[in-house]
C-alpha cells in the first residue's frame, strides 16, 4: 500500500469519528453544569447514540447519588436541545490521577518557640521528642 493510499484511509477513518467525539465534549459540558460540585470529578458521560446516554461513574456510592439525580440531569440535557431516550450508569473506576499537590503548612517562628518552652517543661517521654522534632522542623523552616 502507498502512503498516499494509507493516509486518504486514515483521514477517513479520523473524519468519521470526529463529529462523534466533538458531540460528547458538548455533552460532557452540558452535563457536568447539571451536577453538584463534589460529583463532577467522580463521573462522566461515556458515550451517547440515539437518545441513549452511557454515564460512568466512579464508584457504587457515586454511582447511588448519580442515579438519584437522574430526572434532574435528563431535563438539564433536555434544555439543551439534546434528545435523551434513556441513560445507563455504570461504575467504571477511573484511571488514577496524579495526586493532587499537597499545601505544606508551616508554623511561625513564635509557634516554633512556644513548641520548644513547651518541652523543657515535659518529662522525658515519646511526646516530648515529638515535640521537640516538631519545634526543630518549623525552626528550620525559618
Amino acid at each position: 500500500m502507498h502512503t498516499k493510499n494509507v493516509r486518504t484511509f486514515l483521514t477517513a477513518g479520523m473524519d468519521s469519528l470526529m463529529p462523534h467525539a466533538q458531540r460528547l465534549i458538548e455533552l460532557r459540558q452540558i452535563f457536568t453544569q447539571a451536577l453538584p460540585n463534589n460529583l463532577r470529578r467522580s463521573c462522566s458521560i461515556a458515550n451517547y447514540k440515539q437518545g441513549k446516554v452511557v454515564i460512568f461513574a466512579e464508584n457504587s456510592a457515586v454511582a447511588a447519588k448519580l442515579k438519584l439525580l437522574l430526572p434532574a440531569v435528563r431535563d438539564h440535557l433536555l434544555k439543551f436541545a439534546v434528545e435523551v431516550t434513556g441513560i445507563e450508569v455504570q461504575v467504571q473506576p477511573a484511571i488514577s490521577r496524579p495526586n493532587e499537590p499537597i499545601s505544606e503548612i508551616y508554623l511561625s517562628a513564635n509557634a516554633a518557640e512556644s513548641l520548644t518552652r513547651l518541652s523543657r517543661q515535659l518529662p522525658d517521654s515519646k511526646l516530648k521528642e515529638s515535640i521537640e522534632s516538631l519545634a526543630k522542623n518549623a525552626r528550620s523552616k525559618h
